[in-house]
């Protein structure tokens, strides 16, 4: 596919954002992206695959993964599947608890499956995706990703939601661009605020130094007030 590209030391400046989908007896997926802020384009470049593996030995992986990553150079927290999020029933203990006891705090992903589709699908067609050769499962889910067919209708055989079968790359990649501007071409920092409006006039190497600037602040506070940053991340060592 044209999206694939050979694999490269991503620059310690770009921003990431990483999403997991959890599988006990099936396979569990880290998928890890960056932003190109010069190039205006989304790279996936590293994808974390484990079977059978507890909630220890998947923290460690993504501790291990993301050791490259500086502090503020995270877009978001990472990224669950929003099943794993908090239940109704308070009295029990999500997959998101137990990461907590590990130092990982996730965030769930977007629920709607037909609309994270289309935010793909979006990205991939205005070329500003880039899969580096290393993503080998999420090359293959990309190309191999069949559709539900849709048997009570006559005149449209295929349903928009993909079949729920070998995907646990291709709906981290879902979870991830679905947290990034509706519009592909607005990923430069600076182009649009949390919500994913457009800041007219914004200077956005102004607006990435003045965000190194404002975690600088945060840094040399004690870790109550570094906390209240969206970029600060607590240092965490397994056993």
């Amino acid at each position: 596919p044209r999206w694939v590209c050979p694999t490269f030391q991503v620059p310690r400046k770009w921003k990431r954002i990483c999403a997991f989908d959890y599988g006990l007896a099936d396979a569990s997926c880290f998928l890890f992206g960056a932003i190109d802020e010069m190039n205006n384009l989304l790279y996936f470049y590293k994808e974390v695959y484990g079977n059978n593996r507890n909630v220890q030995e998947l923290a460690k992986l993504f501790y291990e993964a993301s050791a490259d990553i500086p502090i503020g150079g995270w877009i978001c927290s990472p990224i669950i599947d929003p099943k794993s999020g908090p239940k109704r029933d308070y009295n029990k203990k999500t997959l998101s608890d137990n990461f907590l006891d590990y130092g990982i705090s996730f965030i769930p992903g977007q629920v709607n499956r037909e609309a994270r589709v289309f935010r793909l699908n979006t990205y991939l067609e205005s070329g500003r995706v880039r899969v580096m050769d290393c993503c080998v499962n999420l090359i293959i889910q990309g190309k191999e990703l069949k559709f539900k067919q849709n048997t009570g209708s006559t005149t449209d055989p295929w349903r928009d939601e993909p079949e729920d079968k070998n995907d646990h790359a291709i709906v981290c990649a879902e979870w991830i661009v679905m947290e990034l501007p509706k519009d592909p071409n607005k990923l430069l920092w600076g182009a649009y605020n949390k919500e994913g409006s457009l800041l007219p006039e914004a200077d956005p190497e102004e607006e990435f130094k003045q965000r190194e600037r404002d975690w600088m602040v945060y840094a040399l506070k004690d870790d109550k007030a570094a906390e209240e940053s969206s970029f600060y991340y607590p240092d965490y060592t397994i056993q």
